[in-house]
């Protein structure tokens, strides 16, 4: 239990304005968790000089073809061409990221992904399209090769594509999604942080990422020191610094939240919000 001297430090901390609010006081206290994210949003963005939407599932929440729709309403209230991105993923539908990258891209010229706890699978090919990754000391991006269910067993598409045992039209759906899978990595990375480097270079990096030889294991963790040896551009926040305590301040926020009221996706900006059931 917190003492009285902490309670009032952490009072005298809490955002607030002598003025009252717009709204309606019992719609403002129903929405009160949603407005203290999004001043902590204003203040990193503050602090980088850049918006920042926040894209933030639960474990068991997965990328789906709602998903586009969602980020591309959040981004409708961004101003310019540059934005920093927060994801929070587990990974899903590789043509669901493959749509999120396109909205992305068609509206900023310049993103910034911001990971601060895990962006696995899909979400690393959400980051892999990005300018530069964001990592602190507990972040983590994974391996992309792409996984079909099979005998209610998730099992990498390489290994599928060469089962005899399975149905002939089976192996040629794994062989096609792990070419794709591999292709438009190829492409993301040809045509962003690694535009220049040569067709070998990005090759090499593909075959550790998302070939199931490469990592072993699909929960792979591929940290800041992993993800600079693979030669990606990203960049480390130490734990006491002040944009990283505010990032991951506003992590907290969310994963409590979340769990607290059974949501399993939240889609912020400093704006707009949308949030969607568990």
């Amino acid at each position: 239990m917190a003492d009285g001297s902490s309670q009032h430090t952490a009072l005298s901390q809490f955002p607030r304005t002598a003025d009252l609010t717009s709204q309606s006081p019992k719609y403002w206290a129903k929405e009160k968790d949603r407005y203290l994210r999004q001043l902590l949003i204003l203040d990193i963005e503050a602090l980088t000089g850049r918006p920042l939407m926040v894209c933030f599932s639960q474990l068991n929440q997965p990328i789906n073809h709602t998903d586009p729709d969602d980020i591309a309403e959040i981004i409708q209230a961004i101003d310019g061409d540059v934005c920093d991105i927060l994801i929070q993923t587990p990974g899903g539908s590789v043509d669901a990221c493959e749509k999120i990258i396109s909205v992305l891209s068609k509206k900023f010229t310049d993103y910034r992904v911001i990971v601060p706890s895990w962006a696995k699978s899909a979400g690393t090919v959400i980051a892999l399209s990005s300018n530069e990754i964001v990592l602190g000391i507990n972040s983590e991006l994974g391996p992309i090769d792409p996984h079909m269910t099979i005998d209610n067993v998730s099992v990498p598409c390489q290994i599928v594509a060469q089962d005899q045992t399975l149905p002939p039209r089976v192996q040629i759906m794994a062989t096609l999604a792990a070419d794709r899978m591999r292709q438009m990595a190829f492409d993301i990375l040809e045509k962003g942080m690694m535009s220049g480097k040569d067709q070998a270079t990005i090759n090499d990096v593909l075959d550790k990422i998302s070939d199931s030889a490469g990592y072993k294991s699909h929960g792979a963790v591929i940290d800041y020191d992993e993800a600079t040896a693979l030669g990606l551009n990203a960049s480390f926040l130490e734990p006491g610094d002040e944009l990283w305590r505010r990032i991951w301040l506003l992590y907290c926020l969310y994963d409590y939240d979340m769990k607290l009221k059974n949501i399993g996706k939240v889609f912020e900006g400093n704006r707009f919000s949308i949030g969607r059931p568990a």
